[in-house]
Order: C-alpha cells, then structure tokens, then sequence
C-alpha cells in the first residue's frame, strides 16, 4: 500500500494515507485503537497507560503543555499514524531504549496496531517501514519490539523487515483463589536482602537476564539502579502505595548471594515477583524461594504475577505446577541498522 506524510496544517478530513502524529489531535483516537488491538491480554500497567492517555486527551488547553507526554505514552510522540479519510485506523510508537549507551542508540517500536477491519492491507508495513527509517535519521543503531508469540502474522512481518527472536518470556498468573503450597521439608536459610547485596544481586542478573536477550523483561533493562536501594525509590514507592523486598539466599559461603527473589506489591493490585538464579544453583533454589513467597503473601487479595523467560525449563515446570496460569507468550526481538561503508559506529 502506497502512503505519502503529510504536513501538519495540509491535512484534510478526506486524507487517507500515513503522517507522524500528533498527540493534540490523535492521543484519544490513539488508546482506542491500542485497546480495540490489545485489550484483550494488555497488564495492569498497559491499561492503566490507556487510561492515562484517554484522560489526557480530554483535558483540553492541558493537553498543551504536555511535553513531557512521552514519558506516558511510550514515545508516541515520534510515531506515525494512519489514516483513512481522516479516520486513524493505524499506529506504530517509537522512543529511545534506556539501555546502556555500551550497547549503542537504540530505540523500541511499540504498539504497533492496526484496526481489525483494515488488516491485511499493508498499513502495518508502511507504518514498520517509515519507523525503521526514522530510527535510520536519528542514527539508531536497533530496535526492539515484543510481539504475541500466536501472532503469526504480525512475527513473519517483523522477520521480513529484518528482526530476529531474541528470546520468549512467559507471562504468568496465580489466581488468588488458590491456597499457598504447604512449606517444603528442607529449606535453605532465606532472608532479606541485606543493604549491601544488590551487587551480588544485579551480577546474577547481569548473567541469566543480559540486555542483548530481553533484560528483566518487556521495557525492565537489567540495570544497577533496578537494584540499588535508594531512599528516593524507597519514598516513591510508599507514595505510589507500593512495596517492594527481596528474598536471597546465600552462597554456601555465607558471602555471596546464590539466588533472589523480589515481590513488588501494590494497594489493590496484583503482586509481581522476580526470581534469579545463578547458573551454578539453578534447579536447587527455584522451588524454595518461589515457595516461601506463597507463603509469605497468604491472605494477599490480589493474583500474583511473574513474567519468565521460557527457556529456563526449571522454573516453567515449578510455575506449572504450583497452579500458575500462562497468561501470555511474548517474543522479544531486535532488528540492526544494516552497516553502510563509510559510516562511523560511534557507540564502540
């Protein structure tokens, strides 16, 4: 499908082709389409974001003064949109990913959608297209995106355009139905995180949850300050009406940390946890840790969330069977900027 970019001021309310957005104009057009697309399997945070954006684009001369918009909206501020005779059937978002600048410019194309009466007609194409191109001008070195791992069409898309699978997570559930499991007969000494254990903490993670194959997950990069005890995140969370501890157990040395697990509570919210496991322990501390924080969250009235990757067999078995749900299976994936003769890479 042939699209041009319009300008802004040239558009009439018979347009039918691509251009960037414009948040003023297409914030509320915009969360309607992300939840018509994703609704059905968006999380806590991805519905709470469309409901931020519907907010916002009814707020009239506020709307204005959002600069800072972008911060919510995913980057959407550097999107495009399409358009067919002035109705928005189409969107892509791009922003910069806040990985380590060792790993160069990088950017994530999201909420990539296009209205279900309007697919398989190119539109996510030419939106893919004209992202990766932006990213090119910006002088991006890749882009990452998360796709459905049962969306068939939208994989062999992003494969075309150059993509590859870095690695699948599993999102899973806990109905709060279900009583926690009955302590295991020998359990290793399990304690709280100790103030000066999250480097121990983040070189694990650093290890079995690398940046280049999905960090922690979907848009959580593994990075120190994910880690590091601060009295800033400390007060932010309270403030949020959140909390947040993490559960180690230690080397048989005593010194260094072998496995961690952090539970991420919210008032009336689901919990989250967050299991890693050094290599040289993995299949001795999953069960132990994941069981005493069932233990822990008896009487918590809300499910209980963990997103996994899917290659650790281990934990996928443990999760199976301790009545966890798959709730959703999610690619992560990378495209390169091609390298041209002559240019300079000047990340390395």
């Amino acid at each position: 499908m042939a699209a041009s970019i319009v300008g802004e001021g040239r558009e009439s309310s018979e347009f039918t082709g691509m251009r960037h957005v414009n948040l003023r104009r297409d914030l509320g057009a915009v969360a309607e389409l992300i939840e018509l697309c994703f609704g059905a399997t968006m999380d806590e945070a991805g519905r709470a974001a469309v409901r931020e954006m519907r907010m916002i684009s009814q707020s009239g001369p506020l709307l204005w003064l959002l600069a800072g918009v972008d911060r919510m909206a995913g980057g959407l501020e550097q999107g495009f949109v399409y358009l067919d005779r002035g109705v928005l059937v189409g969107n892509v978002s791009v922003s910069k990913a806040a990985l380590p600048r060792s790993m160069g410019k990088g950017h994530i194309v999201a909420n990539v959608a296009t209205h279900p009466d309007y697919r398989r007609q190119g539109i996510a194409e030419t939106l893919m297209k004209a992202s990766l191109e932006l990213i090119g001008k910006l002088k991006g070195h890749y882009a990452i995106l998360q796709v459905d791992a049962e969306n068939g069409a939208a994989r062999r898309l992003y494969e075309r355009l150059g993509f590859s699978v870095k690695r699948t997570f599993i999102r899973w559930q806990r109905p709060n139905r279900f009583r926690p499991p009955l302590k295991l007969m020998e359990m290793p000494d399990i304690t709280l995180r100790g103030r000066g254990d999250w480097q121990a903490e983040y070189a694990i993670a650093e290890r079995v949850r690398p940046n280049e194959r999905g960090g922690m997950g979907w848009l959580q990069p593994t990075l120190p300050e994910v880690f590091r005890p601060s009295l800033g995140n400390v007060l932010g969370r309270y403030l949020a009406g959140k909390g947040e501890e993490h559960w180690i157990i230690r080397e048989p040395t005593g010194r260094g940390v072998a496995a961690s697990l952090s539970c991420l509570t919210s008032f009336g919210g689901a919990a989250k946890l967050t299991l890693i496991v050094h290599p040289s322990y993995q299949g001795q501390y999953e069960a132990p840790l994941v069981n005493y924080a069932l233990r822990r969250l008896e009487g918590y009235r809300a499910p209980i969330n963990i997103e996994h990757p899917a290659d650790d067999v281990v934990t996928t078995a443990l999760l199976d069977d301790l009545g966890f749900e798959r709730r959703q299976t999610w690619l992560q994936m990378r495209w390169e900027m091609p390298v041209q003769e002559g240019r300079y890479d000047d990340h390395r």
